[in-house]
């Protein structure tokens, strides 16, 4: 369970959404493992790909976690997705709900891939970050509401763990954050309005789905 809580928590944070049909590819660095992740996004749908290992689908009913190596899902509601972040924040010490700082601009500059960016800091109670902020990445506004969007409508786990996207005046094209003890690295490889199946949203068949693990008691 704590495993779950914890890939939850990462996930969130490295998870982005928009408006409009969209595909986003980033490699992301996890204490030196490397994996590719792929997010595409329908509406208010998202599908995240972590490597060929495991998928997630978001909306606004919840959230279904795909294992393909054992095709096996597990379904959680709402309410599944929020008991599983507060397990998150009380593993790293915090708690739900608590107020996050904000990041705060270091007045440096830095040229990342095609990007042109300011260079943000963060420090809170659940961990800390340097952020590589586009403010020219066209429709950024657009990714960040819907993304901050998609977070509300699941209660707002992500609020208590990092900071929101939409604390950003531009696309964060590349971070490198500690968070729940790990060392994570997101570096943005492109992104692209396409035109993404609806299929993408659903669960392949011939997958089992596996119980949801119960809750620790408060």
């Amino acid at each position: 369970m704590k495993t779950l809580a914890r890939s939850f928590a990462l996930l969130l944070c490295a998870a982005t959404f928009a408006n409009a049909d969209w595909i986003l590819v980033q490699k992301t660095t996890a204490d030196g493992q490397e994996k590719e992740m792929t997010t595409k996004i329908k509406g208010e749908s998202a599908r995240v790909d972590i490597g060929p290992e495991m998928s997630a689908i978001m909306g606004a009913d919840g959230m279904t976690m795909l294992m393909h190596q054992q095709k096996m899902m597990m379904k959680m509601d709402l309410a599944a997705v929020k008991a599983a972040t507060e397990m998150a924040a009380k593993m790293a010490g915090g708690a739900a709900g608590q107020a996050v700082a904000k990041p705060v601009a270091t007045g440096e500059n830095e040229k990342i891939g095609e990007w042109n960016t300011e260079i943000f800091t963060w420090e809170g109670q659940m961990g800390k970050g340097r952020f590589w902020v586009a403010k020219d990445f066209p429709k950024f506004a657009e990714i960040n509401a819907l993304n901050d969007k998609l977070s509300k409508t699941m209660g707002n786990p992500a609020a208590s763990i990092a900071p929101q996207a939409s604390d950003f005046n531009g696309m964060v094209v590349k971070s490198e954050m500690t968070m729940m003890g790990k060392n994570i690295t997101t570096l943005l490889v492109s992104a692209k309005e396409a035109n993404v199946d609806a299929k993408e949203f659903t669960a392949p068949e011939g997958y089992n789905e596996m119980k949801m693990p119960t809750m620790p008691q408060k």
